[in-house]
Formats: structure tokens, C-alpha cells, sequence
């Protein structure tokens, strides 16, 4: 697990297409959810090779709930009259989204307990918002030594939120718990970016009751859910990584099956640096083939706005583009680990509180760098595509947590990378 290494070379040509893999943002809450329903629940496209993935069907299996995979990215869940274990295993501080457990466990058990969770490690991610809503929706939550504690009698009740901040898993918690509550639950600045909306439909194809606008969702409590079948979206993260990469190696590149709907900021953004992308039948064409691309200034914010979680890749855009190029991220200042990697292959960048500077354009060389979390690993492994000579990438596995198959994928569009 602990230690994959990608050594890349400069190739020439970028071109081919690129099939995606199933949303893991996407995946993990709709996973979650699923457990909800006393009938059969089929779900499509799941990214099931990805850590975060298995350690959360572990964990669901270890509790108690059915969940059997028929293939590589087929599951399917059957839970009545299972019997539960409220308490859920230390493997669950792995994963951030074991925090979901909080409002399924107490609505199938009335009870939980949850080692506090994990995740990339990037500054203060507060579940504060978690503990408060599901404890204002009836629960009785605390934290004690290392652990999350909570009872509920009954259903939860049905709340009108306000949320600080739009935060995902927060908005889903809510949403689970909101689904078999009594009355109405409305959430107001809700994180309302494309994975929550899947998980949404998902519950609506089982028969949940839920409305929802930019930053608002209205969640009508019902008696029960049914099963059904539902294909999780493909993954917007993925696409984005390629398109950049086009950009990077002014080439082109076929993203299959996919649409620019949900992400169309970060289109119109690689528009104005020069990038030429457009839709033909279900496929999305990217290329900078002889293009100029034009240096840009870039401030991430919550859907629809830019995510932080993308800044890396933009940051190693930025780096192949004459000029000087700015990323403000104004979610996260630790989101800047990266900087110091890039600096190895000759990148002039510089980073100050939550903002970086990238003076690009300059001819990179290959080295020998650290992958600090999942995107700064992709970031890498994109800037090794185009440096000069080898580059190897140390704890690699942080990339694995995000991508399936990224080597056979690269490889494909005509870039060189192995896995040790």
C-alpha cells in the first residue's frame, strides 16, 4: 500500500480518449445512503477499486449490512432485518466520509459510536456542523476520548438549517438523517455541487421526497424508501485532470461519455487561457493544439465556483504558461504543500498565506518529488508528463485514493508511466 513509485518521461504527442471512472465524491454518500432501504438496491459505476471505496464497504459489512460486488463496478445491498453493531470500527478514522455513519447508524439503531474521522490532511476540516445539526434534529451527540458518541429515540425530526458554511458531507448528513425524519427539513446554504445532486436523485429513484435549488434543499420526511437501481455519475475530478493535462502538453484529448454541464467555471476558465473544448454527442473534445495559452488569475470557491481541491492541477498548468499566473484558494490555506514539489522541477512559484504565484513557461526537468496528498500527486505525475527526463514520485499511493488506473489511462494518450 505504503509506497508506489510513477516514473515519467517526457513523451512527444498527446492524443487518444480517455473513458472515466464513477464519481468516489459521488459514490461514498450514495454508498452510505443506499443502507437506508429495507429492499435491493442496485448501483452502476462504482469506483469500487479506490480505497476510500473499499474501507467504507468494509466498514458497512462490518457493521452488519449486506453489500455484495458483482463486478468492478456493480454492487449491491440488501439490508432487512439485519443486525447491527452501532459501533464502528477504528478503521473508519481512514476515511472522512465515515462521519455519514453518524445519521445512518442512529437512524437504523438509535445508537453510535465512531472513531472522529479522516481523510487528506489539510488544516482544520471542523465537523462541528455535523454534531450540531443531527443534535438539533433530535440526537444526542458528544465527543469523548477519540470517539463520537450519540443516541437517538425514535426518527429524527425535521429542522430548518442555516448552514456557516457549505460544506458536502455536512449537507449529506443532514439529508440522510432528513430522509426518514418526521415533517420537513430545509437546509439554506447547502453545498449544492453535482455529487450531492446525485445522491439526491439517487434517494428520489427510491422514493425520497426532496426539492432542491443552488445552495437550497427542501427534504420532506416519508415512512420508508423502496429499492432500485441507479448509475452514479462519472467523475468531474477525472475529467478536469485530462482536459488539463491537454492543455499542459498543448494536445488533445476525447473525454467518452461525459458532459460539461457540471463544471462549467472551470470550462469557461480554460476557455479564456486558450483551450479549445466542445461537446459532440455524449463525448467532450478538448485541444490546445498550437494554441497560446494566455497566463490567468484563479480564486477557488464552492459550487459553481472553482473547487480547491483542483487548485494543484491549475497551479501545474499555470507552470507551462509564459507570464505570471495567480491561484487564491479561500477555502483551505494548507492547500499548499504542493509548492515546494514544484519547485524540484525548476518552477518559479512562490506562496504566501492562501495565494500562489506562478511565473511560468520556463523548460522543466525531471525530479525527484514527494506526492503531499491525492491532487498534489496528480499534479506531479501531470508535470512529469511534460518535464524533461525522469521523474519519480514517492508515496504515490495518495494518487490511488482518487484515480483508477491512471497509468494505463496516461499511457494510452501517449505519455510514459510505470508503477513500481
Amino acid at each position: 500500500e505504503n509506497y508506489i513509485m510513477y516514473v515519467v518521461r517526457e513523451n512527444k504527442e498527446l492524443s487518444g480518449e480517455v473513458t472515466l471512472s464513477g464519481s468516489k465524491n459521488a459514490a461514498l454518500p450514495i454508498i452510505v445512503a443506499a443502507c437506508l432501504s429495507e429492499e435491493k438496491v442496485t448501483l452502476h459505476n462504482v469506483p469500487s477499486q479506490l480505497v476510500d471505496v473499499k474501507i467504507l464497504i468494509n466498514l458497512l459489512k462490518q457493521i452488519g449490512f449486506s453489500v455484495k460486488k458483482k463486478n468492478d463496478d456493480k454492487l449491491e445491498l440488501y439490508n432487512r432485518n439485519n443486525i447491527l453493531n452501532y459501533r464502528v470500527p477504528v478503521e473508519a478514522s481512514k476515511i472522512r466520509y465515515s462521519l455519514l455513519l453518524l445519521s445512518l447508524l442512529l437512524e437504523k439503531t438509535g445508537k453510535v459510536k465512531l472513531p472522529q474521522p479522516g481523510g487528506c490532511n489539510i488544516g482544520m476540516r471542523e465537523y462541528d456542523i455535523h454534531i450540531d445539526s443531527l443534535n438539533k434534529m433530535g440526537a444526542e451527540i458528544k465527543e469523548e476520548h477519540g470517539s463520537i458518541k450519540g443516541v437517538l429515540e425514535g426518527h429524527f425530526n425535521g429542522q430548518d438549517f442555516t448552514f456557516h458554511t457549505a460544506t458536502t458531507s455536512g449537507s449529506e448528513n443532514v439529508i440522510i438523517a432528513a430522509t426518514l425524519a418526521k415533517g420537513n427539513t430545509i437546509i439554506r446554504n447547502a453545498n449544492t455541487r453535482p455529487e450531492v445532486i446525485d445522491m439526491i436523485k439517487f434517494l428520489k429513484v427510491l422514493g425520497a421526497r426532496i426539492t432542491h435549488k443552488t445552495r437550497y434543499i427542501n427534504i420532506n420526511g416519508v415512512d420508508r424508501i423502496n429499492g432500485g437501481e441507479f448509475r452514479i455519475m462519472n467523475g468531474r475530478d477525472e475529467a478536469l485532470t485530462y482536459m488539463i493535462l491537454a492543455g499542459m502538453k498543448r494536445g488533445e484529448v476525447k473525454i467518452n461519455n461525459f458532459s460539461i454541464d457540471n463544471i462549467k467555471t472551470d470550462v469557461n476558465l480554460l476557455k479564456e487561457i486558450g483551450l479549445e473544448i466542445f461537446e459532440w454527442g455524449n463525448d467532450v473534445y478538448v485541444t490546445a493544439k498550437n494554441k497560446e495559452l494566455k497566463p490567468f488569475n484563479l480564486a477557488t470557491s464552492p459550487y459553481p465556483g472553482i473547487n480547491s481541491d483542483m487548485q494543484p492541477l491549475y497551479a501545474a498548468l499555470a507552470a507551462t504558461i509564459e507570464g505570471e499566473s495567480i491561484i487564491t484558494d479561500m477555502r483551505f490555506k494548507d492547500r499548499f504543500q504542493y509548492v515546494e514539489e514544484f519547485k524540484k522541477f525548476g518552477i518559479e512559484i512562490s506562496n504566501f498565506s492562501n495565494y500562489a504565484i506562478i511565473r511560468g513557461g520556463k523548460k522543466l526537468k525531471g525530479a525527484n518529488v514527494v506526492a503531499t496528498d491525492l491532487r498534489c500527486g496528480a499534479a506531479l505525475l501531470l508535470l512529469g508528463c511534460i518535464a524533461r527526463g525522469e521523474t519519480k514520485i514517492n508515496d504515490a499511493y495518495h494518487v490511488d485514493r482518487g484515480y483508477i488506473n491512471i497509468a494505463d489511462k496516461l499511457n494510452n494518450l501517449g505519455c510514459q508511466v510505470d508503477f513500481f
